[in-house]
């Protein structure tokens, strides 16, 4: 047996607190990688869709604002487009009105037929394109209502229906404007053919004026500037419609003054008036001439002589009345007659000349008219020597410068 000793007492180890398992806390619970991927997912999600949503709803806004932009563009386009189409259209309609009146007015004769069957042609071309214009201005446009929705899908929906009236707007302002270059076109053509048609009246008056070169001096006169207005025109509107009428008229008093005239000429001494009357007018310079026929003139006629008076008026380019005893178509075509003849002329003639000499001295007008008498070589008596004596030389040769 083993024995020890010691200097000091041995102290045994105390025992272990025994600690009582639910006063133990609990170890850390650690999160796995796995959730926190997918809670970071759903998060991202949901912003992306927040975030597609407000992208939707910008989107969609932004298409409509751009619809309604592109609608009210069209509306405009299309309002000027009409409002020059009305503009031309009531041109169109004034023209033609005008053109109807001065192609039914046009009668052959009158002006050149084909120049007339062209402007009545460019006038049909251009009533059938004012008829287009009238029916596409009748169609309505609009209203357009523009309210703007607050949802993506709304947004959209209104974005096509307004795209939708847009276009349509624009079709009908590019219809306008087609109509409104058509009527253009047509009213140009009229205007041109218009032209032809007044030119052609320039050489034709003449011509007409000739065939009733009878007619009373007033009358002819008349006519002129009526056909002289017509050759004026520019344009084809109320005034030219106005001055054709108005030189349709003048050729209808122009044939029937002349065929006054005629009848009152009638008789055995016919055909050699009118050659008397052909002869004054060759050597008038001009001058319109009427003329009257008596028995007896200032007292003379038949076996009493030959007698004849004049009358000058400078207005209008200037015109004559002479008045002639029947004993000079009697005597026709004897040297007395011509000269006397020659002598009424010198009178009418005045009328043109009047400042070459004292036409307000009677002498003075019968010392000229014997002078111009005598300068056309007309020695004869009846040039007005017998009656107021031979002129001065100076005066021969004033009434000479006049022709």
């Amino acid at each position: 047996m083993l024995s020890v000793e010691h200097d000091q007492p041995i102290t045994l180890p105390a025992p272990a607190p025994v600690v009582e398992p639910q006063s133990v806390p609990a170890p850390p619970r650690r999160t796995s990688r796995r959730a926190l991927i997918g809670w970071i997912t759903g998060v991202v999600v949901v912003l992306l869709l927040a975030a597609g949503i407000a992208f939707a709803q910008v989107s969609a806004h932004r298409a409509f604002d751009a619809s309604t932009g592109r609608l009210l563009s069209a509306v405009d386009e299309v309002e000027a487009a009409a409002s020059d189409t009305r503009e031309t259209a009531d041109d169109g309609t004034r023209t033609v009105d005008a053109a109807t009146v001065i192609g039914e007015a046009a009668a052959d004769g009158l002006v050149d037929p084909a120049a007339r069957a062209r402007f009545v042609e460019a006038t049909t071309v251009l009533a059938t394109a004012q008829t287009g214009a009238e029916e596409l201005l009748s169609r309505p446009l609009g209203p357009y209502d523009v309210e703007k929705p607050f949802w993506a899908w709304e947004l959209l929906e209104e974005s096509a229906r307004l795209d939708a009236d847009a276009e349509a707007v624009t079709a009908a302002a590019a219809a306008m404007t087609e109509a409104e270059e058509s009527l253009g076109d047509a009213q140009d053509a009229v205007e041109a053919a218009g032209q032809a048609l007044y030119a052609s009246v320039v050489p034709l008056a003449p011509t007409i004026e000739a065939a009733h070169v009878s007619a009373r001096a007033l009358a002819v006169l008349d006519f002129r500037d009526a056909a002289t207005a017509v050759a004026e025109q520019t344009g084809v509107g109320p005034g030219a419609a106005s001055a054709f009428a108005q030189y349709v008229q003048k050729s209808k008093e122009l044939t029937s003054s002349a065929q006054s005239e005629l009848a009152e000429k009638s008789g055995p001494l016919y055909d050699t008036r009118l050659e008397i009357e052909a002869y004054a007018r060759s050597i008038a310079g001009g001058v319109v001439l009427d003329f009257d026929w008596a028995p007896l003139v200032n007292g003379l006629g038949g076996r009493a002589g030959m007698a004849g008076t004049a009358t000058w008026n400078t207005i209008r380019g200037g015109f004559s009345t002479i008045t002639l005893s029947n004993s000079v178509a009697e005597n026709w075509p004897s040297a007395d007659a011509r000269a006397l003849v020659a002598h009424e002329v010198g009178h009418s003639i005045t009328s043109k000349c009047s400042d070459l000499f004292d036409s307000a001295d009677q002498a003075a007008n019968e010392e000229w008219a014997t002078a111009w008498a005598i300068g056309m070589g007309h020695t004869a008596e009846g040039n007005g020597v017998q009656a107021y004596g031979y002129p001065s030389q100076d005066m021969i040769d004033r009434a000479m410068a006049c022709r």
